[in-house]
Formats: structure tokens, sequence, C-alpha cells
């Protein structure tokens, strides 16, 4: 609890998925029964926002606790965080977002956001892409095509950070760097790149009044590197302060690293 910087700042919602697993034998049949099955999973989400949109204006003498999880996000005081990859998944967010008047909205993953970028950075909409480090999820696609897409997104005018979630992601947040790193050698200046993990996801947060960047006012949470942080070959940090507080770097890693170092340089 001592750890955290905002607290409660937004609800995440993972919005239905398109295509499930192709087991049937006559897929046609599968893809169009997958296809109603989603706009079912859409059209209950959006009934249900519409419920809680006119459950916030009216008072009632009996409270929802479904509805009142909900509240905070039309009057702007969190921002949803919508898990989303499709270009069928970003366009029908983004007429969520104008039906109900969403005033704060993420996009997280957002694989195929580069199809929609124009109405995404007119509607506002941010994005947190997944872990660049990955394969392309199309086979027609071109091999880098995850590497580039933080790079396309900002190029567009969007505000881009990058994060790690999924399997292993305590592990995978260590890559966050390398992750800015790829960004870097796909287009963007290193500053840029090293916006994508400090200020941009500062400003998506909305903690950039005090974090984010090296100025004046703001709290001395920084590290210092050897070499190029964004380059595992340099990423070698020799201090590191959270708050103007100096965090010890030695670890049991630390420890076993100078103990074998030595006895194999013998």
């Amino acid at each position: 609890e001592d750890a955290y910087i905002n607290k409660d700042h937004g609800i995440h919602l993972n919005w239905p998925s398109i295509y499930k697993r192709m087991s049937h034998l006559d897929k046609k049949k599968k893809i169009k029964q997958d296809l109603e099955n989603y706009t079912k999973e859409v059209n209950k989400l959006t009934v249900y926002f519409e419920q809680a949109k006119s459950y916030r204006s009216k008072e009632i003498g009996t409270k929802s606790i479904a509805f009142e999880a909900v509240k905070p996000v039309f009057s702007g005081n969190k921002t949803l965080y919508i898990h989303a990859n499709t270009k069928q998944q970003i366009a029908d967010i983004l007429q969520f977002k104008t039906n109900l008047q969403i005033p704060k909205i993420v996009l997280v993953g957002g694989y195929e956001a580069i199809i929609y970028a124009s109405e995404l950075k007119n509607a506002k909409i941010p994005v947190l892409v997944n872990r660049p480090h990955s394969l392309p999820r199309k086979d027609d696609e071109d091999y880098d095509a995850p590497f580039k897409l933080a790079t396309q997104l900002t190029q567009a005018g969007l505000l881009v950070g990058l994060e790690p979630s999924g399997d292993m992601e305590r592990m995978n947040a260590r890559n966050l760097p390398f992750y800015a790193g790829t960004c870097a050698a796909y287009g963007l200046s290193k500053e840029q790149a090293l916006q994508l993990i400090t200020h941009n996801n500062a400003q998506i947060l909305g903690i950039h009044n005090h974090y984010g960047s090296l100025e004046v006012g703001k709290s001395a949470t920084l590290f210092i590197s050897e070499g190029d942080a964004l380059d595992m070959r340099g990423n070698k940090l020799t201090h590191a302060f959270i708050d103007g507080r100096a965090v010890s770097l030695k670890t049991h890693q630390t420890k076993l690293y100078k103990r074998y170092n030595k006895k194999y340089k013998k």
C-alpha cells in the first residue's frame, strides 16, 4: 500500500472477442456463429453501461452495486481501460465511446489500431501497446509488424505507451526498457522511445504532474545507467532513486554474479 501513487485510478474491461478457436468442421458456420455471439455480447455490454449511466443521473433509493462500480467512469474520475486488438473491436469501441460519452478511455493492446489511428486521435484515446517483442498475429503480415506498431501510432499523433501484461508479467516488466529500445530501432528517436515507458505512461495514468520526466518540482524518481539503458548490452544501472531516496541495487543475483565472475576469470 505504501508503493501506490494513484489509488483506484481505473477500471479494466476485456472487450468481447470475435473469433474463438476454430474447432468446428464447418468453418463458415462457426465464423457466423462467433459473429452472432460477439454481437450479442457487445449489445449486452452496451445495455449495461447505458443502464449504469441512467442510474447515475437519477436519485434512486436502493443502490445497485453493479452500477455503482462504473459510476466514476462517467464522471471522468476513473479511466476505462479496454483490452482489445482487432479492427472490429476497435471500431465498436469508438462507437461505444461516442454513444455513451465516456470521458477517459485507454485502448490496451491495440494490435490493429493503426487502421483507426486518425479516429483514435480525434477521440483522444491513448494506446498501451502490449509486448512489442511478439510474433505477428497473421500469416501475411511483416515479420516485424509488432516491433514497429508503437512507432506507427506515435507518428500518427497518438499518445502511446508500452506495457507487459500477460503471462509472467511481473518477470517481463524487466524487458520494458528493451521494448522501448526496439521502438528506437524502428523509427523513433531515443528520446521518443524513452517516453513510451516514462512520460507517456505517466500521462495515461494521470500522474504526469509529479512523475514521468526530470523537471523542477517533480519527484526525483530516476535511475542512472553506465551505457544505453534501452539496450541490453549497455543497460548497467549504477544508481536508482525513488522520491529522492537512494535504492540499493544489491541482490542475491549480484552476489552470485560477483562470486562466479571472479571464479571463472581465474
